[in-house]
């Protein structure tokens, strides 16, 4: 198992030897939760408002395409509406989009008397190639444990059934276990469900955008190389101390 971590503009930063070839085997899968570009405030180091979003954010997903192997994933988690906007320029860049995904939660924050409590994400599934599936190595429980077909099913060493289209995970909060007082940390619940997915043990894993490294520590816990990178310097610490 091992791990890469860079300091560095996502969408020119790459991993090469003194001879300019990719000195890993390739990202196998892409855990990518950038700026959402309305305003939040990172500190100095990152803007998250810019009038070239959209190209930025290309850019970015192109770069993931150069370095990752011939059949690889892309997980972009971002709001539904942002998501729509820029489904089309990821697709232009040579990434498919495999299934749209709704990530749940309970949410007290942006509560308005305009319209309905935003409290989802969308998670856009995209591919290249034709990377393989291991649905079986993450599922839901049986709803009905109790019905005489699935006890047989379970007797016969089934765990449970493919999940939904719509993952229910509570948000990383300031009191939730492993939060590092950084900004906007995924649940290691939802990183961990598409790693398990969409690679095996010993495959690289990459975030470009890692912040407080998320990524990083699922992917160390459950055997996957990993890659990292943020503009933050400040993340270096974080993922070091993992």
């Amino acid at each position: 198992m091992d791990t890469i971590f860079t300091i560095a503009d996502s969408s020119i930063v790459g991993i090469t030897d003194e001879d300019g070839f990719l000195d890993h085997p390739g990202v196998r899968t892409w855990v990518f939760d950038p700026p959402y570009n309305i305003g939040y405030d990172y500190g100095d180091v990152i803007t998250d408002r810019s009038d070239s979003y959209e190209s930025e954010i290309r850019a970015m997903v192109a770069n993931m395409k150069f370095n990752s192997k011939a059949h690889a994933n892309l997980f972009l988690v971002i709001y539904p509406t942002i998501a729509a906007r820029l489904l089309p320029a990821i697709e232009e860049v040579g990434w498919s989009l495999k299934q749209w995904i709704t990530w749940v939660y309970p949410s007290n924050i942006g509560m308005s008397n305009r319209r309905c409590t935003t409290a989802s994400r969308a998670i856009l599934w995209f591919t290249i190639g034709e990377p393989a599936t291991y649905m079986k190595a993450d599922q839901q429980p049986y709803k009905n444990p109790n019905d005489k077909r699935i006890k047989e099913r379970m007797a016969n060493g089934s765990k449970g059934v493919n999940f939904y289209d719509w993952w229910e995970i509570n948000l990383r909060k300031n009191v939730s276990k492993g939060f590092k007082g950084y900004f906007n940390q995924l649940p290691t619940e939802l990183v961990r469900r598409m790693l398990l997915l969409t690679t095996q043990e010993g495959e690289w894993v990459g975030d470009l955008t890692a912040g407080a490294g998320t990524t990083w520590e699922v992917a160390k816990g459950i055997g996957r190389s990993c890659w990292l990178n943020d503009l933050n310097p400040e993340c270096l610490e974080i993922w070091e101390a993992i």
